[in-house]
């Protein structure tokens, strides 16, 4: 009865989730924004910045929210802020309201990130507090991979019912996001494990890891004793108390013993049962290194998630203006594509958002699969850990992709990108909140994920800032349509520093693992040592 409570629960932060993520398909529409408003590049990413400061800023607050008064709240709050705030995104697109501040705007996108950031806080706390740990990892990845396919599912429903028509769009987004909300909201419940479900995955464990079933641990046996001392036994009364004190010693050593190993088990399987928040969380080394691991990779991200619709414009008019053939995947594109240049570009930008949130969805499922598989054969939560370097190579992968000049120069070849780093923002925000939830507790969980949320807002806007200043940069100067002319160099440098803050955070991860996981260190110099034997 309870499970099918919790999978009520879980269906419910699935229709909270999918339209939790929308706030990713800005680039979707952000071109045809930026036209309707005259609107400079850095402009635009103001807008997308503040969607996304309202998305991850806002975590600690909502976490908060939720944490000492349950999600329900949380998620009605965020129904009706997605509402406002696309409603008045489409009413500013519809009746091109081009005097209106752009400061105002901000406030309207912003108002999509706060709203998304609850409904999305709510739904991971929910499944974070209703499974064990050999379940939690799959539960909250499920999730989160329905957070990543919110873009596919907006992009995709644009381009087959409102195809050139950005109003209509917007306006599903709005009245998409509340019906989502409301009927997740309804269905969403805390249940947490009861004692006795914690205690049978516990025993599974020492099952799976101790094959030979060990005798009652309340009876100690007497240690055997050395030969010597048990010829001492008959030699007389006063060396056989000495002896039976030696044994008793000896027994309570061994008693004590047993019960700092049950005590260290215990930690290590319920790590979550450790609770660190505020201050004290912020001033922890592990979460300062876990922290700018996040900040790097999904700064870099959202740099290609907010940007993806301008690249594209920048790609499609160059090669179009230089007379270039496209590859076979851009013929066969072009041919399946009807309509005007207008409807050609925002379908081919659906079609790039839509492989960014696939990339996303598949990530979030795939790495929750393997972290819970990695707890499973190991018996070890801390080796969750070692999943964060393919994380990080992915990121580097992707981003010295766009560094490397010629490569991705057509929107056929910009697909890869968008797939490569769809596929590392999911493992990203699929591994992090289970491990901010067992290093640092259940009980403010969603303050402390909202807390890890600033990372994203703090690098993304310094990346998306400097993208819309170096694209700004290499736009001719006098004309209205702010559109830069060179291709890839209208923004290929902002890559080259992405590329080294992925190298960065790859060396960040490696300091973490040397603190984290147990013996890593040992493997490590053990590692070093055969190489340098088999160089001799």
């Amino acid at each position: 009865m309870r499970n099918t409570g919790r999978l009520c629960a879980l269906l419910g932060s699935l229709f909270i989730s999918i339209s939790a993520g929308s706030t990713y398909v800005f680039s979707s529409y952000a071109p045809q924004l930026q036209t309707a408003l005259h609107l400079s590049s850095t402009q635009l990413n103001v807008l997308g910045l503040a969607g996304n400061m309202g998305m991850y800023m806002s975590g600690p607050l909502w976490g908060r929210w939720i944490d000492q008064s349950g999600p329900h709240g949380a998620v009605l709050a965020g129904a009706i802020l997605v509402l406002s705030g696309y409603g008045m995104v489409s009413r500013a697109y519809k009746y091109e309201w081009q005097n209106m501040p752009v400061a105002v705007l901000a406030i309207f996108c912003m108002l999509t990130g706060l709203g998304n950031s609850a409904g999305n806080n709510a739904a991971i706390n929910v499944q974070a507090k209703n499974w064990t740990g050999t379940h939690r990892g799959s539960a909250m990845a499920l999730v989160l991979s329905a957070f990543g396919l919110s873009a596919f599912v907006y992009s995709t429903l644009s381009h087959v019912f409102f195809s050139g028509n950005v109003t209509g769009y917007l306006d599903l987004l709005a009245l998409g996001s509340f019906g989502c909300f409301v009927t997740g909201m309804a269905l969403i419940k805390v249940i947490p494990p009861t004692q006795e479900e914690i205690q049978a995955e516990t025993t599974r464990h020492h099952a799976d890891y101790n094959p030979v079933p060990n005798e009652n641990r309340e009876a100690h046996p007497p240690r055997a004793l050395p030969k010597h001392l048990s010829r001492m036994r008959s030699s007389s009364e006063t060396s056989a108390r000495v002896i039976a004190w030696i044994r008793d010693v000896a027994e309570a050593e061994e008693a004590v013993d047993d019960e700092n190993a049950e005590e260290e088990e215990e930690e290590e399987e319920s790590p979550s049962q450790e609770n660190i928040t505020g201050w004290a969380l912020i001033k922890n080394v592990d979460f300062l290194l876990l922290f700018t691991i996040l900040g790097l990779v999904s700064g870099s991200g959202l740099l290609l998630i907010n940007n993806v619709g301008t690249i594209t414009h920048v790609l499609y008019d160059y090669a179009h203006t230089q007379s270039k053939q496209a590859g076979a995947l851009g013929q066969m594109l072009l041919f399946l594509i009807k309509g005007g240049k207008g409807h050609e570009i925002q379908r081919i930008q659906a079609l790039q958002v839509s492989c960014i949130s696939l990339g996303n969805a598949l990530g979030r499922i795939v790495i929750g699969i393997i972290s819970d598989m990695v707890v499973l054969r190991t018996q070890q939560p801390t080796y969750r850990t070692y999943l964060i370097i393919p994380v990080v190579v992915l990121a580097t992968l992707s981003q010295g992709l766009f560094a490397l000049p010629n490569v991705i120069n057509s929107v056929e070849h910009l697909m890869l990108v968008s797939c490569l780093t769809g596929l590392m923002y999911g493992t990203l925000f699929g591994l992090f909140p289970v491990l901010v939830f067992e290093w640092f507790g259940m009980q403010s969980f969603s303050q402390n994920w909202g807390w890890s949320s600033f990372a994203p807002v703090i690098f993304g806007n310094i990346y998306n800032l400097l993208f819309g200043v170096v694209y700004d940069s290499n736009v001719p100067k006098g004309g209205h349509s702010h559109k830069c002319l060179k291709g890839e160099e209208c923004y290929r440098s902002v890559f080259l520093l992405t590329t080294l803050g992925c190298l960065v955070s790859l060396v960040v991860c490696f300091v973490l693992l040397w603190r984290r996981v147990h013996g890593f260190s040992a493997k490590l110099r053990s590692l070093f040592s055969r190489r340098r034997l088999a160089i001799e």
